[in-house]
């Protein structure tokens, strides 16, 4: 079984194999095991891809079911790879959120005598989670006879952090230099919590603009359609032939013939429109605020289910309870 799994990761585009593998590093996975997993998430995703095609087949989709499977297996694999991509963005901001601490750490134990490495060892505490994984990581690298300067290459090559990636690069152009280490790291820590503390104060700036985007794709599109669905159903009843039989006059002469009648759509077919829009208006709404909020789309993947189910739930409880006041569907 191992064996089909690294040869279906092999079969892989060589950029998207490369793509899913950073992502599999970046999340923290051993790299001996890259390979398997790669192999088994395609292998998942295929499966997930034949049973919508099965699906789509016994619900009478004809040669449509060949491309309702292909679509599913599409759908599974990006959504996989994402939610892998998410837990390295995660480990990345749970580094970054201790790191000044570590520096300073770092700082303190260099003031206090100890050599670079030494300092570097002694600030793997417990609480720095991840970070101390790493730092103890580097520690063993060092002992093992690899230079210091290489060894946190390599830590910031390992985690996706733009913050990890800065602070290494100047320690080792310190370290090169010759220059106060401890002063730099320090300086360097208080950066990272002014910088910290800055991207705090704009996302408090603009959570305005994500409060109305939240409101009006969960509570003002459901309630708008559910109010659409209402008035086309009533004029759909009123233009009904039962009831409206030679309503309105033929009018000729000098004005061409007049003839009102029902809505063009009906109130099921703008039921379907609206599930479908409210869907795909929740799930972008869900990428923009995660956009404004954290910088990057992915993050809004962990929103989409919450934003679709709650505009939903409005849609339908809002369109029953117009249809019990009004009664028209």
């Amino acid at each position: 079984m191992m064996r089909i799994y690294e040869r279906l990761a092999h079969a892989l585009p060589a950029g998207y194999k490369k793509t899913l593998h950073a992502s599999f590093h970046y999340a923290g996975f051993e790299e001996r095991k890259i390979e398997r997993l790669i192999g088994f998430m395609v292998m998942f995703a295929i499966a997930l891809g034949a049973g919508a095609g099965v699906m789509a087949y016994v619900f009478e989709f004809g040669l449509l079911a060949i491309g309702v499977g292909g679509l599913g297996a599409v759908i599974a694999l990006v959504t996989l790879q994402t939610l892998v991509a998410l837990v390295g963005d995660s480990r990345s901001k749970n580094i970054d959120i201790v790191l000044p601490d570590c520096l300073q750490l770092i700082a303190s134990n260099i003031r206090a005598g100890a050599s670079v490495d030494q300092a570097i060892w002694l600030s793997a505490r417990p609480e720095f989670g991840i970070l101390e994984d790493e730092v103890r990581k580097v520690g063993t690298k060092t002992i093992g006879g690899k230079p210091l300067n290489a060894a946190l290459i390599e830590m910031a090559h390992d985690i996706k952090s733009d913050m990890l990636d800065r602070a290494v690069k100047l320690l080792v152009e310190g370290l090169d230099a010759g220059g106060e280490i401890a002063k730099l790291l320090e300086e360097t820590a208080a950066n990272i919590r002014t910088a910290e503390s800055m991207r705090k104060e704009i996302r408090a700036a603009v959570v305005m603009y994500a409060i109305l985007i939240l409101f009006a794709a969960v509570f003002g599109a459901p309630l708008l359609f559910a109010i659409s669905i209402q008035f086309v159903g009533a004029m759909s009843k009123l233009w009904a032939p039962t009831t409206m039989t030679n309503s309105m006059p033929e009018t000729t002469g000098s004005f061409s013939m007049i003839k009102a009648g029902p809505p063009p759509i009906t109130a099921d077919e703008l039921l379907y429109f609206a599930i479908s829009a409210i869907s795909i208006t929740t799930f972008f709404a869900a990428m923009i605020i995660s956009l404004i909020q954290h910088g990057n789309q992915r993050n809004g993947i962990k929103y989409i289910p919450m934003f679709m189910t709650t505009a939903l739930v409005i849609f339908f409880a809002a369109k029953a309870a117009l249809t019990g006041l009004l009664g028209f569907i």
